[in-house]
């Protein structure tokens, strides 16, 4: 099937509408369906996890087989930073991501939906990632960060990429102020407070040596953190966003963060993800250092180096804002499913091992990781 090429909705599969019967019955006990193309043919699909904010759809007809992916309608514009990023990658000949089929914006589904070949592999966050992982990851993002946008598909602003280290530690600042706000406006009871977070007002002051030290450190660098060549970036550093086929080949899967945007900050991202909490510091250090940048793009490693400070801070003030969000204290983001409980302790986690990379804190025992 020829992807489609432009952003209108009006060149769909013809079976696309009988992901509507599957949509309704999401939360339901049935998770596939044998149902009937409009010319007869026979249609299996089968229901993947629902994610936080997307569900995706497996799709075998006629021994070919397509993803369907839906997310929520909000301004970032998830599906359609995904169908972008896929038809750069596509129309530039990289075996990257998957091949794009289709884009429906506004039916006929009731959220918009992405529709691409299905690729199976094992993700990386989900086992032990080896040296070759890492040094096949770094190489194909630097192919990532080469790639124009296809004709007639406009690459958008890459989402949560800092407009300058000032406007990121800003970011940090806010989470932290939001944190010290809830802790002065409490009482000295936490009885009424889940286990991961009854200590969170004692750590309050760790936080906010957080936010000096990440200060103190961008303080002491020149530059803004002005990138001059923005590229096509992922922006999500997530390992199970990332899966290894059966020949070891690495796809890039989960577009909805990506843009134009930083390729410095891209891989920072990538390095300081909780996904990647298993993977040593140097390791991280090795396979970085073999990533080309741009070659007229000088100020490229002074951002790296920022940003690999930065990004444990800002992943310590929104850690412990997740953790309020979590107990009710603070209002969070639109979702499609509840957040399990498992996945805050797992958060409380990984803020303290943020803690500890910042050398605030000893280094805790990582506990194998609970799946979400």
């Amino acid at each position: 099937m020829k992807p489609q090429t432009s952003p209108t909705t009006d060149d769909y599969p013809a079976w696309l509408p009988l992901l509507k019967k599957p949509y309704d019955q999401l939360f339901g006990g049935k998770s596939a369906w044998d149902l009937r193309a409009p010319d007869g043919r026979p249609v299996h699909i089968e229901r993947g996890g629902p994610g936080l904010s997307n569900c995706i759809f497996r799709v075998r007809l006629n021994g070919d087989v397509f993803a369907c992916k839906l997310s929520i309608a909000d301004e970032r514009q998830r599906a359609y930073r995904e169908w972008a990023a896929l038809n750069a990658l596509h129309a530039a000949g990289l075996p990257l991501a998957p091949e794009p089929v289709a884009y429906a914006a506004d039916g006929p589904l009731p959220q918009p939906a992405v529709i691409y070949r299905w690729v199976e592999g094992a993700p990386l966050g989900g086992g032990t990632t080896t040296d070759d992982d890492l040094a096949r990851l770094v190489a194909g993002l630097n192919q990532v960060h080469r790639t124009p946008p296809a004709p007639g598909v406009e690459l958008l602003p890459a989402w949560h990429q800092p407009a300058s280290y000032e406007a990121y530690l800003d970011e940090v600042r806010f989470f932290i102020g939001q944190v010290r706000d809830w802790a002065n406006g409490r009482s000295a009871a936490t009885s009424d407070l889940p286990a991961w977070i009854a200590d969170l007002p004692a750590l309050t002051p760790l936080l906010e040596e957080t936010v000096r030290r990440a200060e103190a450190f961008a303080a002491g660098k020149d530059g803004t953190g002005a990138y001059p060549f923005p590229a096509l970036v992922r922006v999500d550093g997530n390992l199970d966003n990332i899966l290894r086929d059966a020949s070891g080949a690495l796809w890039f899967v989960d577009w909805e963060y990506s843009g134009l945007g930083d390729p410095a900050y891209d891989l920072a991202e990538l390095r300081w993800h909780p996904r990647g909490r298993g993977v040593s510091q140097s390791q991280w250090e090795v396979a970085l250092a073999a990533y080309q940048p741009h070659p007229a793009d000088t100020t490229f490693h002074a951002r790296l180096a920022v940003y690999s400070r930065l990004l444990p801070a800002w992943w310590v003030g929104r850690s412990a804002v997740h953790l309020l969000q979590g107990a009710g204290q603070l209002g969070g983001p639109k979702r499609l499913v509840a957040v399990p409980e498992r996945l805050y302790r797992s958060v409380r986690a990984q803020l303290d091992g943020y803690l500890a990379a910042l050398g605030l804190i000893e280094a805790p025992v990582v506990e194998p990781r609970e799946e979400e």
